[in-house]
């Protein structure tokens, strides 16, 4: 994997630039060319096993793990390796945004943490800003496609898709499956097939049939 899809793939990662959701995980960059880090960074749980029981300071791979887990519906294992990351990292938006949402699906809840680092996150952007919101509560769906539909023509198709995917997502937690499901088949009409979101939607119709 290039270096060039390396950044590509973090960027679509929640939609912002990797700076901003994987603050302090770019010294992975350098181990894209490692085809198994490369299969951890296409969501492959076994891969990123590997890669941490090689480098166990590997902050990429413990979130992509996380995220691995997530798409496989393990959404405990998902929280452990969320925590983790948010803990060793504080500024991590992923980590955050993502414990919150895997908490949530076990009846657990992160946003107590959400709701500090968020007011200590003053240079996050309103966009992805909005995302954690709206598992607040501070925002609602339509705020949230508002602003992702008003983003640069370049990242419109990403930011749609993951408005979607997480406004279908906050729907289900509230026990509105039908709903959650009208979102997601949204999210996967946007074609973002490279971007988190899309692929968490499509498992979710997939468990859903």
């Amino acid at each position: 994997m290039s270096s060039i899809i390396f950044r590509s793939l973090l960027r679509t990662l929640c939609t912002i630039p990797a700076a901003g959701i994987l603050i302090g995980l770019n010294s992975g960059a350098a181990l894209a060319e490692n085809p198994t880090f490369a299969a951890c960074l296409a969501f492959e749980r076994p891969a990123c096993d590997e890669v941490l029981r090689v480098e166990p300071g590997n902050l990429t791979a413990l979130f992509m793990r996380g995220l691995a887990a997530e798409l496989e519906g393990d959404d405990a294992a998902a929280l452990v390796d969320f925590d983790a990351t948010a803990n060793r990292e504080p500024r991590h938006f992923g980590a955050q945004l993502w414990r919150q949402v895997a908490a949530a699906t076990l009846n657990e809840s992160r946003a107590a943490d959400l709701r500090t680092y968020l007011a200590a996150a003053r240079q996050l952007p309103p966009w992805p800003r909005i995302l954690a919101e709206l598992y607040l509560g501070r925002a609602d769906g339509a705020a949230v496609l508002q602003l992702a539909e008003a983003q640069p023509p370049a990242a419109r198709a990403e930011a749609v898709c993951a408005a979607e995917y997480h406004i279908g997502r906050r729907a289900y937690l509230a026990g509105d499956a039908a709903g959650a499901r009208a979102h997601f088949r949204n999210a996967l009409a946007t074609g973002a097939t490279h971007v988190f979101e899309y692929q968490a939607a499509e498992r979710a119709m997939t468990r859903a049939e």
